[in-house]
């Protein structure tokens, strides 16, 4: 399955975005395919669907420092505006970082320019963080202990 919680093949769904092969043709896959490419520490494809003025906020070499750091788990879309001028797509991202429970809450405005979209900003929700223990069930969902899965 894809990181972004599809049932299809990465190769598949955000994969053939992320590889040149497709261009996003709308603000929610292109969400989802940027979660991918964290995943995936695809830092080219993140800083190629920026906007100019989000570049100036999210500099490459800070945004493959966050993506090798963090361990994501599970992509949660809360709600999407895609008629709005610039869209929004709210999402909730899972990761863990250095033994604990992470989330980013976001609401991301897309724009598109001569056809294809961008992420151009976005508004972070307060989010609360959890200290794993090594006993506690992964939060990835596979049924294993923590330190038996992520934590290891």
């Amino acid at each position: 399955m894809c990181y972004c919680g599809s049932t299809k093949q990465y190769a598949d769904c955000c994969g053939r975005y992320i590889d040149g092969g497709a261009q996003a043709g709308d603000p929610l896959t292109l969400m989802k395919s940027r979660y991918s490419a964290f995943c995936t520490q695809a830092t080219e494809y993140l800083v190629a669907t920026c906007s100019a003025s989000a570049l100036q906020n999210n500099q490459a070499e800070d945004v493959a420092e966050f993506a090798s750091a963090a361990n994501f788990i599970e992509l949660e879309i809360v709600d999407t505006d895609l008629s709005a001028q610039p869209a929004e797509v709210e999402f909730k991202a899972f990761y863990i970082f250095a033994n604990t429970l992470c989330c980013i809450h976001e609401r991301s405005t897309f724009i598109q320019q001569n056809g294809q979209w961008f992420y151009d900003s976005g508004t972070l929700m307060p989010t609360s963080e959890r200290k794993l223990s090594r006993n506690d069930p992964c939060p990835c969902g596979s049924n294993k202990k923590y330190k038996k899965c992520c934590g290891s």
